[in-house]
């Protein structure tokens, strides 16, 4: 499945201290990358800019479901 490359940077954002925030700029390779984490998959989110200062924000069962349909293979 190949996602679109964006024109600004996605952010994976994590709630752990101590842990950065990695920026993408293809959400391909952000849900690629959250799917690396998946120990902590209930602490991150997937940030994606939609103008303005405003996001959409992808976390929990929506990005896990996300994460499957990207990460495994058919």
């Amino acid at each position: 499945m190949m996602l679109m490359n964006s024109t600004t940077p996605i952010t994976v954002h994590s709630w752990l201290l101590g842990t950065a925030n990695k920026k993408f700029i293809s959400l391909q390779a952000a849900i690629e990358y959250a799917g690396e984490q998946a120990d902590e998959l209930s602490t991150i989110e997937v940030l994606i800019p939609t103008g303005n200062h405003r996001y959409v924000i992808i976390w929990g069962e929506q990005l896990a479901a996300l994460i499957r349909r990207v990460c495994v293979p058919y």
